[in-house]
């Protein structure tokens, strides 16, 4: 039976192997087997429910949208420190590609959100709906 670190050291080869291999084909597999604009649908609903939760008006779910997406990229100010430019850069062109007028805009918003690798829009997706489980379990133990 291997061991702890055995099963660690496993992990970590597979963990960067698939990392590779997805990097090397520059996204997943299968995108014919989901519908992008329904996970974009998803999104939106779950950011929506997001937004209420904190009982932010109904259309700033798209800041909700845009700060998060940018998260995956970095903290700016993480990036910042730690110079990495490439990372800024990457960072600024995401949050301009939304913007008009200094508003979040939900047409460049979606238009962002299709043209997304399909790895990055399903984290998306995952990290909205633990956002979204989060909340909603502090509602719930609330009406307890």
């Amino acid at each position: 039976m291997p061991t702890k670190k055995q099963l660690s050291k496993n992990n970590k080869t597979l963990k960067k192997r698939i990392t590779d291999y997805i990097y090397k084909k520059k996204d997943i597999c299968c995108e014919r087997d989901i519908e992008r604009k329904q996970v974009i649908e998803q999104i939106v609903d779950l950011y929506k429910k997001i937004t209420e939760f904190y009982f932010e008006k109904k259309e700033e779910y798209l800041s909700y949208i845009n700060n998060d997406l940018l998260i995956f990229i970095g903290y700016k100010l993480d990036l910042e420190s730690n110079n990495d430019k490439e990372g800024v850069d990457l960072w600024n062109s995401i949050d301009r590609s939304m913007i008009v007028n200094k508003k979040v805009d939900k047409k460049k918003t979606m238009d962002l959100l299709n043209d997304l690798p399909l790895f990055y829009l399903l984290s998306f997706l995952g990290m909205a709906y633990y956002k979204y489980r989060i909340n909603k379990n502090i509602e719930d133990n609330a009406k307890k």
